[in-house]
């Protein structure tokens, strides 16, 4: 097995412990669609180390903002969108600026 190939996955308890976060409430994230596990049932589901960085930013939106999950849902993903927007205007700002007279 090579390097590349590992990655870190957590069941639900260790993820729990991890994101010092509530079962009740990863329950609830996962129904809105926040984090995305592997496996079909919470006995079986394995999180990685980017559900973990996600469930830490729904945390701090959650505290600072007070809003519920469904509002961290769509905050999170207009914050993705608008990364994947900047990611793609920068892209296209260095084709263009190859076209550029100085």
């Amino acid at each position: 097995m090579s390097n590349s190939s590992l990655t870190l996955q957590l069941n639900v308890e260790e993820f729990c412990q991890s994101a010092e976060l509530p079962v009740e409430h990863l329950l609830e994230i996962v129904e809105y669609g926040i984090l995305q596990p592997s496996g079909q049932t919470p006995e079986d589901w394995l999180f990685d180390a980017g559900a973990l960085a996600v469930v830490k930013r729904a945390l701090r939106l959650r505290r600072d903002l007070e809003i519920e999950w469904a509002g961290i849902a769509l905050a999170l993903e207009l914050m993705a969108e608008l990364e994947q927007v900047r990611r793609e205007n920068s892209h296209l700002q260095q084709r263009l600026s190859r076209f550029e007279q100085p």
